[in-house]
């Protein structure tokens, strides 16, 4: 049969996704990644927002346009939130939650709701298909922390990690020049084995690999850590979590640290990796937060000068612990995320300032109006001329800050 998987959400989900499309293809099917008619449909859902679980039940109708008598299979974190929103739907055949899914293709022709208990310890699987010139390697799942906003550990369960020997055999395997280490919270890595991201960068020493890594909490930088990450062909860029600058917000948010505590590890990352790439996420609007407590997010964010932030107006989660604390006005939250855009541009342009008249590695991985797109190690986003193919690495003479990167040209 040909089967259509098409994802929601996060890397991991990603990388979920293409551990379905191996287990589809090994039983003989043809599956692919992306919304196209099929016999099947595979819907990996997210539901880290309100808004992303209403996008996973919109997409089981723009499945069931695409082909009217197919079979549409549903899975991942909108299902195991509430299987039953999708009871009913025309076309949804089978609903399964976040465990197992990858092994779907036994129960293709299954009927119903599976939503199976979340295990205390990793799963090793199939390793994914990969489509991608970076690609992703997951080595844990789950979460910890239960920030107050976050509906996520109850969705994936508690932290539990891969053992090192099998993310080195996969990231060994891996076709792609670089490869993205991911996970919910890959600070977590190591903490429920006896193992630690510091070995994990000790094993990975001999991979012909460029390496990243996902999101990190600040407080997992430490000097081992910076000294391991030397072990490889590191990609310097941390994305390192904030969601605020504001202590007392971080407070409320049940985050595990403090501004000044966030400063130290930035100023160890720059002490080690000088030009690194620091990114983030910022939430704004959060359950009351004034505009003191906003100016000083401001004031934080232009202190560590970031490459770039990912910001998000606060949305209240149902089922969290600040689902029914105050609310911040819809129209504060909009200028708030207004104001954080405009500081965001400067910073990237500011960041992309920093490279020119340098010549960077760029991983090349499209061609489109004429250039040539790529990142450097750092992660910054060049356009540039001079023939290279896709999936391979060249090297780029930075000439100025362009768009939402630099242009340049191939030395």
């Amino acid at each position: 049969m040909v089967i259509s998987v098409f994802t929601l959400g996060c890397k991991t989900n990603l990388y979920e996704s293409g551990q379905i499309i191996t287990e589809l293809n090994n039983a003989g099917h043809t599956a692919f990644h992306g919304l196209k008619r099929a016999d099947v449909f595979v819907l990996n859902t997210c539901a880290i927002t309100r808004e992303a679980e209403k996008k996973s039940r919109q997409l089981v109708a723009r499945a069931k346009k695409l082909n009217p008598y197919a079979r549409i299979i549903v899975v991942g974190c909108a299902s195991e939130k509430d299987a039953n929103q999708f009871v009913g739907i025309d076309g949804v055949t089978f609903i399964k939650g976040v465990v197992g899914k990858e092994k779907i293709a036994a129960v293709l022709n299954a009927t119903g709701i599976d939503v199976e208990t979340v295990p205390s310890v990793y799963q090793e699987g199939q390793r994914a298909a990969q489509e991608r010139t970076r690609a992703f390697v997951k080595i844990q799942d789950g979460c910890n922390n239960f920030c107050s906003y976050c509906i996520v550990p109850y969705l994936r369960g508690r932290s539990r990690s891969r053992k090192i020997a099998d993310v080195v055999n996969e990231v060994e395997a891996c076709s792609s020049a670089e490869v993205v280490l991911i996970g919910i919270d890959i600070s977590q890595f190591g903490a429920d084995t006896g193992e630690s991201l510091e070995k994990l960068f000790c094993a990975l020493k001999d991979t012909n690999k460029r390496i990243r890594l996902g999101s990190l909490e600040a407080r997992v930088v430490t000097d081992g850590l910076l000294c391991a990450l030397k072990n490889v062909d590191f990609c310097p860029h941390f994305h390192l979590s904030l969601q605020s600058g504001s202590d007392t917000v971080l407070k409320r948010m049940n985050r595990k640290y403090t501004t000044a505590q966030y400063f130290d590890a930035v100023q160890k990352i720059r002490n080690v990796f000088p030009d690194a790439a620091i990114t983030t996420d910022i939430i704004v609007g959060f359950c009351g937060e004034t505009e003191e407590e906003f100016n000083q997010t401001v004031d934080f964010v232009n202190k560590v000068g970031f490459s770039d932030i990912h910001v998000f107006p606060f949305s209240p989660r149902e089922g969290t612990v600040a689902y029914s604390w105050e609310d911040t006005l819809a129209e504060i939250k909009t200028a708030r995320a207004a104001k954080l855009g405009e500081i965001k541009a400067e910073l990237k342009t500011k960041f992309a300032q920093k490279f020119v008249g340098q010549t960077e590695s760029v991983l090349c991985e499209r061609k489109r109006n004429g250039y040539y797109e790529g990142y450097t190690r750092e992660y910054l986003r060049v356009y540039f001329t001079g023939e290279c193919k896709t999936n391979g690495i060249v090297n780029v003479k930075i000439l100025k800050p362009y768009l939402d990167g630099a242009l340049g040209k191939k030395v």
